[in-house]
């Protein structure tokens, strides 16, 4: 790290054009070299924009931001890129940059190509072309395509060498590439300000079609070779099933993937992929090649399978078809450049799919689950290093390589490995950090590290094996995920390797390179052991379950107590799912976890109590989780297990925020430790970016002895005090009200319908079902409201009515028969006639009876009529109407009623309306609801039921009076907005508006009073506690 600023790199800078200047014909030549320019002008170019390209203060080679490669060419194969120029944390690349000879035009698509596919393959939105004479920045946000190349420099920042000269140009370079500028945020900014390419033809122009980014790009790529290769399979191996041509595409395409990687990496002296068909058939190469590869790298890809038979037969000419698209030349794709956990990520959404086969055809589908799921939820980056850093880090702080030797870390749902990756990367970076302290060195080099050309310790291959074989652990209910975790490991245990290292390996060890991970990432049911075998499954379910004993899969470990830290995103997958796909899992759950003794549970909360188990006596678990638990029914059962156990030790709550690329999940980092903890930290991230950027929110200290089996609705900072004072308020909403839900047709768009004119004793409405109007008798149809209908103490209006073919006798409800209802109301029963068809193949067909017009739930038929306050089920803030004659039917699970139980009828509606109305529940209820995107919360009645209420004590004249004057002051609202509905002048709704907010003041302050907040209290209900 150079400490630089622009007055001092100008100046450093125009000295490098000077020189130029002066010797331009020498420095022109063709004999002038890349390595030559690099060394006289590019490198201390660099350097006086403030980053330690000759790593003179970074010597750690895991902490140094700027990564120079030699020049080099491999038998015609371009090298990798000059210069990697990272993020301060030493991982993202935030730019590339391509140096040239001077004597070289480097306005040519090859050098654009080679350039944009370094930055699009690392997600760096911008690099650079140089030969120090002319400077060329490249977006690079678009797929690389070498026809459309030389349309990719943004022509503001193209510069000639005397450009640097000038001041004003020269700041445009420093302000954005400079250390300080990249630290700042300063080119990411930029680049996002960039415009994207608009309409077909800009696209493809720029970018050979819309924009996507590599893993985006990839997956596709991946999906069509998949599906070309199944079929082609399945043509020419017809007896092959489903599961086999599932590991038959995987372990080709794997192969082909890892081929790749050795040839780009240049571990592998010459190109593979491109020459296979070279000696006999693309096919017979690519078996010959894999048995070759296997001598050498050992590992689950290469080794003998059932496709490198000679009776597995092959269409040569698809093959040739996918070794091309995969092949080195011209692909956009750079396995050195792309990360090895975003090619992790690309795995994780492929193996959400699988091959089915029939006699004769093969199709690939979505996994059961994974369609259920709404697709595969893969963990960020950012994500998996903070729950690594909270558990892994917090573990191997401050201890040597031997201690750290005898720790064991596992995911024990990995699917593509993201977080092994996670782990195993942190642990890399920790070794080789402890062995660049200067009193380690001598130790360093007596344990086998290598030092650098610039001084520093690197790990050697040796090393890193040692680190993987005995820290990483994971299972895997998918034998396919196994394999792409396996592979995914060795492509981080080989990252840094080259064709020196590895001859030098194989002539010094003569061994593999590659370790078997057979005994440390295995295929198995991390939630069924082989207690199964009691009779309760049979031999093909066992064999889908795929139990597994942990003491037999990892002996060692288990003997040891347990793992250390448990990490991951275990699968969310309903109850319901469950049931349809393994039901008899469903059973097993039930006997074995007391996490799945109740309701309709989510299996992460299984896999929150398995990891609890399997953890040795100061283990932690780190987890990605929905924050559903925190208050559903179904969480009951492991908040005990974690409360009981005072397990919970930190807690990161993203609220409404989306961590997920696709998918609309609530979820939360949820650390628990095997051992009681006194307190537990909870942060509110708020801000997510924030967040991401330093971690930082709302944060607490929570005593674990004040957290129960009861819904958690964790508070802190200056609220947590009234929050809890009024959480103590002894009657709840749920005590005093019955709360439900509306009418359940399953037929809406038959059912309900929008007024479109009011006779005497007719409506005509308009039906979404048919797309035109109807004349409807009254006697059938009533007001019905959703939630936007609801308006806070407003009246409910009067514009959708529902066709309800029932009879209601106290409040018992009889399905009124056909005849009947043709008889008293014709055209209604005509409306119902023409709707048949659709009402009858609800549900599959289920409706397919004489009562086919019948709605699809019979819950709460017979209390729609009762006078009620509703609440919308979605709301900003809490509030809520009065339906004060009871003839608003409600509008599905849209829209909730609320009606008084007996003993409380005397409290009054109106009193209730008030308090739901009121800023201080409306300032509590966030803390008891379940946050929605956009900032909505849920208004369902398990949150509403759990709001303090303050009832009167009539025999008390005080109390009785301050009920009085609220029913007054409620009375004088309903009045007032009445008024505010019907005004026609601004001067009007101004003065009614006014009016309400008078009356708002003046309940507030009764509701204050009643609950006897102080007034400290009453500045943080109404924000005024800055």
């Amino acid at each position: 790290m150079i400490e630089q600023n622009f007055e001092t790199a100008f100046e450093q800078v125009q000295r490098l054009v000077l020189d130029f200047r002066q010797h331009e014909r020498d420095y022109l030549a063709s004999s002038y070299s890349e390595q030559d320019v690099r060394k006289d002008f590019i490198d201390k170019f660099w350097m006086a924009l403030g980053w330690d390209v000759n790593h003179d203060q970074q010597k750690n080679p895991n902490e140094q931001d700027v990564k120079v490669e030699s020049s080099i060419t491999v038998e015609g194969r371009r090298k990798k890129a000059d210069y990697a120029f990272l993020a301060a944390n030493f991982r993202d690349v935030r730019f590339f940059v391509e140096a040239k000879k001077p004597a070289r035009n480097i306005d040519n698509a090859d050098d654009y190509f080679q350039t944009i596919r370094y930055g699009w393959n690392a997600q760096a939105s911008l690099s650079i072309l140089t030969d120090f004479e002319q400077f060329r920045v490249l977006d690079c946000r678009y797929k690389p395509d070498i026809q459309t190349a030389l349309h990719r420099a943004i022509p503001k920042l193209n510069f000639h060498y005397t450009d640097y000269a000038d001041e004003a140009k020269f700041a445009e370079i420093y302000y954005l590439f400079s250390r300080e500028a990249v630290i700042a945020g300063k080119l990411e900014a930029f680049a996002a300000g960039l415009e994207k390419p608009t309409g077909k033809a800009a696209q493809r122009r720029l970018s050979g079609g819309a924009y996507k980014s590599v893993d985006e790009e990839f997956l596709a790529e991946l999906d069509e070779l998949r599906d070309e290769l199944a079929r082609s399979f399945k043509m020419r191996n017809p007896r092959l099933d489903g599961e086999a041509l599932t590991e038959a595409t995987q372990r080709t395409l794997d192969r082909l993937v890892f081929m790749r990687f050795l040839e780009d990496k240049l571990i592998e002296p010459e190109a593979i992929v491109e020459k296979l068909g070279e000696r006999g058939t693309a096919w017979a190469d690519f078996v010959a090649a894999s048995e070759r590869l296997n001598r050498i790298y050992n590992g689950i890809i290469f080794k003998p399978h059932f496709i490198d038979r000679a009776d597995f037969t092959v269409d040569e000419r698809v093959f040739a078809g996918v070794r091309e698209r995969l092949s080195h030349k011209n692909t956009p794709y750079d396995f050195n450049s792309l990360p090895v956990h975003i090619l992790g990520s690309i795995y994780e959404r492929f193996l959400g799919k699988v091959i089915v086969a029939t006699d004769k055809r093969a199709r690939v589908e979505e996994k059961p689950e994974v369609r259920k799921a709404g697709g595969v939820y893969y963990t960020p980056a950012y994500i998996v290093r903070y729950i690594v850093e909270q558990t892994i880090d917090k573990l191997i702080a401050g201890k040597t390589p031997e201690e750290i030797a005898e720790l064991r870390f596992a995911d024990i749902a990995c699917g593509s490995g993201s977080f092994l990756l996670g782990v195993y990367d942190e642990l890399l970076r920790y070794h080789t950090a402890y062995y660049n302290e200067p009193k380690n060195r001598r130790k360093a080099i007596k344990a086998g590290g290598i030092e650098s050309a610039d001084g520093g310790i690197r790990l050697s291959l040796n090393q890193r094996k040692d680190i993987l074989l005995n820290n990483i652990y994971g299972v895997d209910l998918d034998a396919q995920a196994v394999e792409v975790a396996q592979l995914s490991l060795f492509l981080k245990l080989l990252e840094d390797e080259t064709t020196a290292s590895a001859k030098g390996f194989q002539l010094e060890f003569r061994e593999t390179m590659l370790p078997s991970l057979d005994k440390n990432v295995v295929h198995g049911n991390s939630l069924i052991g082989w207690d199964i075998s009691s009779g309760l499954f049979g031999d093909e379910e066992e064999r889908k379950l795929f139990p597994m004993d942990f003491e037999e899969a990892f002996p060692a470990v288990m003997r040891g107590g347990g793992f250390d830290a448990i990490v991951g995103n275990p699968p969310y997958i309903r109850i319901q799912t469950l049931q349809e796909t393994t039901p008899l899992s469903v059973d097993y759950f039930k006997k074995n976890y007391a996490a799945a003794s109740k309701g309709n549970y989510d299996i992460y909360v299984v896999f929150i109590e398995r990891a609890l188990r399997l953890l040795n006596e100061s283990g932690r678990v780190g987890y990605i989780v929905p924050h559903k638990f925190f208050t559903a029914q179904y969480g009951a059962p492991i908040r005990k297990v974690l409360s009981e156990g005072k397990h919970l030790s930190h807690v990161v709550h993203f609220g409404d925020a989306q961590i997920f690329k696709g998918a609309t999940t609530y979820t939360c980092l949820l650390f628990a430790d095997r051992a009681a903890r006194a307190e537990m930290r909870l942060v509110r991230a708020k801000d997510l970016s924030a967040w991401q950027e330093t971690n930082a929110g709302d944060e607490g200290i929570i005593s674990t002895a004040n957290i129960t089996a009861n819904e958690w609705n964790f508070t802190i900072g200056k609220g947590a005090g009234l929050f809890e004072k009024l959480s103590k308020t002894p009657t709840k909403l749920g005590d005093v009200a019955d709360i439900f839900v509306g009418l359940q047709t399953s037929a809406d768009d038959v059912f309900i319908m929008n007024l479109v004119k009011e006779g005497k004793d007719s409506l005509r409405l308009y039906s979404k079902s048919l797309g035109s109007e109807r004349t409807f008798e009254k006697r059938f149809v009533f007001p019905v409201v959703s939630g936007t209908d609801v308006k806070r103490y407003a009246d409910l209006p009067e514009r959708q009515y529902i066709l309800f073919p029932y009879e209601v006798t106290d409040e018992k409800v009889k399905l009124v028969d056909f005849k009947t209802l043709a008889t008293a109301s014709p055209q209604t029963a005509a409306y119902l006639s023409e709707n048949k068809k659709q009402l009858e193949d609800r549900e599959k067909g289920k409706f397919k009876d004489s009562n086919w017009y019948r709605f699809g739930r019979s819950q709460n038929l017979g209390i729609q009529e009762r006078v009620k306050l509703c609440v919308p089920r979605l709301v900003e803030a809490l509030f809520a109407a009065y339906d004060e004659t009871g003839k608003h039917f409600l509008d599905n699970v849209d829209v909730g009623g609320i009606t008084l139980k007996p003993d409380f009828q005397e409290q009054g509606f109106k009193y209730f309306l008030a308090l739901l109305n009121s800023k201080l529940l409306r300032w509590y209820f966030p803390s008891v609801s379940a946050p929605f995107r956009g900032g909505w919360l849920s208004a369902n009645r398990q949150f509403l039921s759990q709001l303090p209420i303050r009832t009167i004590n009539f025999s008390d004249k005080t109390d009785r009076a301050r009920h009085d004057r609220m029913v007054a002051l409620v009375e004088q609202m309903l009045a007032a907005k009445r008024s505010f509905q019907q005004a026609q002048t601004d001067r009007d709704k101004h003065f009614y508006e006014n009016k309400c907010a008078a009356l708002d003041r003046q309940i507030d302050t009764l509701v204050y009073e009643l609950y006897e907040l102080t007034a400290k209290e009453i500045a943080i209900v109404e924000g005024r506690d800055k």
